[in-house]
């Protein structure tokens, strides 16, 4: 199952870090990304295009879970390297299309 038949998502950024989140769309999901999306899972996801640590945040009161990738754009949006001003908007897809199983 797609994370994205899951959970909506939103990216930003402030600086040089990334963060992406995810809302789950009931309690169910969210216990199937909890599970399934650790900071290690996440981070390899991410390093495919974005090097460096991942940090997780649980908001299991709004059902989402918080990424943020602290060196992600190094020195800003607008001295990142990535291809495209607001490239980082996209980057949400990285997680939104990982493959995860449903929890019982």
């Amino acid at each position: 199952m797609r994370v994205g038949d899951l959970c909506a998502g939103r990216s930003g950024d402030k600086g040089d870090m990334l963060d992406l989140t995810l809302v789950a769309r009931d309690a169910a999901a969210y216990r199937t990304i909890e599970r399934a999306l650790t900071e290690d899972v996440v981070q390899r996801a991410l390093n495919r295009t974005v090097p460096g640590e991942v940090r997780r945040y649980a908001v299991p009161g709004l059902l989402a879970l918080k990424f943020v990738a602290p060196t992600a754009l190094p020195g800003g949006v607008h001295a990142s390297l990535h291809a495209g001003l607001h490239w980082q908007k996209a980057a949400i897809w990285l997680l939104l299309d990982l493959d995860v199983e449903a929890s019982p």
